[in-house]
């Protein structure tokens, strides 16, 4: 036995680093409100876009990485100043997007699991700037937490598909056979948005310096499939859990319980409360080297969280709790904006890849920027 938890123990240090840290963007609220509304409305429709978003992230996530290897600097380092005017929008707007769906999850998991009010939801949700500048300068240490959270996270959700039981016949047919109609374009479009991360793809590049590129190609391998994993399971518990229904994230654990038991509603409710203070890492590293791009000054870890988190506050407490509007709502719009700015971030690593990698992944990059674009100006018209 004891054997049997130090190979556990191995393999877990072995897959832990970079890629880790990043792939907690990727099972971050957004992609609970992306993915329970696309379960809800559509059942198994987009599960396939789930997959080949989730593929195109290994490679987009293994091409930003191997140019910070490759050069030793990430890419807001490697573009220089002349991109400041075009790029500071973009990057600030997708600093408040990434902030406010994990706000949201983190205000949603405290009121389904303790019962809080709106507004104190909303003030302790601001524990995670305490946690994550403790942690901030022991990054060893904060990449193992990370993982462990994303990890209890997939493990809520493969509890939840046995307590479901889910066809398997439906769900490889829904996995394979690609389907999409206007009424679902909006909602492809934030699931492309949650799962290749725009500040996922920069923060990687600025990290993975240091790494050789065997051990960074293999954890990004394991990191992203698993996230892509777990996107693919929140979306079949929805479809089967929730299809056809028009509940409020804060209703979904009421609908779990008396169909599945109250352990269901519980890990729903953890994994959602997780997913937002695990998600706040990604969110505050980039807000690192963002600000640091934009005004030309580092910043300290705890600031980004704590301005992003304030300049959310008001917004967050008056869409909710007094205008009454749906946290899934809120979820898909802040998901739609990182799917706008996508095809800005992975144009700037195509560029920026030039002899780092093959010709064959700048082509994946470059189709990933038309395909997200594509899918944008498709839920636009």
């Amino acid at each position: 036995m004891e054997k049997f938890f130090k190979r556990c123990s191995d393999l877990y240090v072995g897959v832990v680093g970079p890629a880790t840290v990043v792939s907690v963007a990727y099972v971050d609220p957004g992609n609970f409100g992306a993915n329970l509304e696309a379960g809800m409305r559509f059942g198994l429709g987009l599960l396939w876009v789930v997959w080949v978003s989730g593929l195109l992230a290994v490679a987009v996530q293994y091409v930003a990485g191997a140019v910070g290897i490759a050069r030793g600097r990430g890419v807001l380092e490697l573009v220089g100043g002349g991109w400041r005017p075009f790029l500071s929008p973009v990057l600030l707007a997708v600093l408040l997007a990434t902030d406010m769906a994990e706000y949201v999850g983190v205000i949603a998991g405290l009121h389904l699991l303790l019962g809080l009010p709106i507004s104190a939801a909303a003030l302790l949700g601001f524990v995670d700037v305490a946690i994550l500048a403790a942690l901030a300068d022991r990054r060893d240490l904060f990449a193992k937490v990370i993982g462990g959270m994303v990890a209890a996270i997939g493990l809520s959700f493969v509890a939840e598909l046995f307590l479901i039981r889910p066809d398997p016949a439906s769900v490889l047919a829904a996995s394979f056979l690609p389907s999409i109609s206007g009424d679902s374009a909006l909602v492809a479009a934030a699931i492309v948005g949650a799962t290749i991360m725009p500040h996922a793809v920069v923060l990687h590049s600025h990290l993975a310096p240091g790494q050789s590129r065997g051990e960074h190609g293999w954890q990004t391998l394991v990191n992203m499939l698993g996230a892509s994993a777990i996107n693919a399971s929140i979306l079949i518990t929805s479809a089967y859990a929730l299809g056809g229904s028009d509940v409020t994230l804060f209703e979904v654990p009421r609908v779990l319980e008396p169909l599945y038991g109250p352990l269901s509603a519980i890990l729903f409710s953890l994994a959602l409360l997780l997913s937002g203070v695990a998600s706040s890492a990604v969110s505050v590293e980039f807000g690192v080297v963002a600000v640091k791009f934009i005004t030309g000054r580092g910043v300290e870890a705890w600031r980004v969280r704590l301005g992003a988190r304030l300049a959310n506050l008001a917004p967050a407490v008056l869409a909710m709790g007094v205008a009454g509007l749906s946290p899934l709502s809120v979820l898909v719009y802040t998901q739609a904006v990182l799917a706008a700015a996508l095809p800005v971030v992975l144009v700037v690593l195509w560029r920026l890849s030039g002899g780092v990698v093959s010709r064959w992944l700048r082509l994946v990059v470059a189709g990933a920027a038309a395909y997200s674009a594509a899918l944008v100006v498709y839920s636009l018209i």
